[in-house]
């Protein structure tokens, strides 16, 4: 059942973010010119083709990214006193096979939860704060996430704090509930939160809806931030297109989230 429902939502939100939800708008403007409605088939197509160019410039990209990765600061120094969080949350952003043993079939972290890992195992040094990597497998008969980053926290990086992976989560909804469940087995509440800045938002969102303090900590900025604007700017780029899918992705993700506080907002 639980298979089944993700795999729903894989779907609907391929469909409802670029390229998919361009392939939708194409296929009902061509049917639309098929039943006869030339002006609206026109329309759809036009529209899919203006927003796959606008989604695979720097300038679109940046517009939907911005407002998602500057929603919180970096973090320049782990808090003290009665501030200081009591341990450090990092999650998974997904896997590679692991080149070094090719035959094994082993994976390991992809580019994006080593950096990550590197901002969290930096903090858990500096503060010597236990660190939880959260992320179930992802697919059946391979480790979980959360124990190849614990492995790579500890060997790679040199975490001698505590790490407790939480090895059952599937998507950032339930990367919240099972480390709030894990953290209460330990009373802590106040936690650092350590995830790519593009996703900071949404994860913080969860996190505080399963009752724990958050100090955001984000990481892996998907553009450069410091370089202006130009005229190449408007040339499109694939890219551009990948980081606008994800961006699009957010938000779907925190439109959910809206849906499902107003559900639960009214006893539903």
């Amino acid at each position: 059942m639980l298979l089944r429902y993700t795999t729903v939502l894989t779907l609907a939100s391929a469909l409802l973010q670029p390229p998919g939800v361009l392939f939708l708008l194409v296929m009902f403007g061509w049917l639309s010119e098929v039943l006869g409605w030339r002006y609206c088939g026109r329309t759809l197509i036009i529209l899919a083709l203006g927003i796959l160019y606008f989604f695979s410039t720097a300038i679109g990209a940046r517009l939907l990214l911005m407002p998602l990765e500057n929603r919180y600061p970096t973090l320049n120094q782990p808090l003290t006193g009665a501030e200081r969080p009591e341990a450090i949350v990092v999650l998974g952003g997904g896997e590679v096979m692991d080149m070094d043993s090719p035959h094994s079939r082993l994976e390991t972290a992809n580019a994006r939860t080593l950096v990550r890992l590197m901002a969290a195992a930096r903090l858990a040094n500096r503060t010597q704060l236990p660190v939880v990597p959260s992320g179930g497998a992802p697919r059946f008969g391979v480790a979980a996430e959360a124990t190849t980053m614990a492995h790579i926290l500890r060997q790679d990086f040199h975490v001698t704090s505590p790490i407790w992976p939480e090895t059952h989560s599937y998507n950032t909804a339930a990367n919240a509930a099972d480390s709030s469940a894990l953290l209460a087995a330990h009373h802590i509440q106040k936690i650092y939160l350590v995830t790519s800045a593009l996703h900071m938002p949404r994860a913080v969102a969860w996190f505080r809806l399963s009752h724990l303090e958050v100090i955001p900590v984000p990481t892996d900025y998907r553009l450069n931030r410091v370089r202006e604007l130009k005229l190449d700017s408007w040339l499109p780029r694939a890219i551009f297109m990948e980081i606008s899918s994800e961006a699009c992705h957010e938000y779907l993700g925190l439109l959910w989230l809206w849906l499902q506080e107003q559900g639960l907002g009214n006893g539903n």
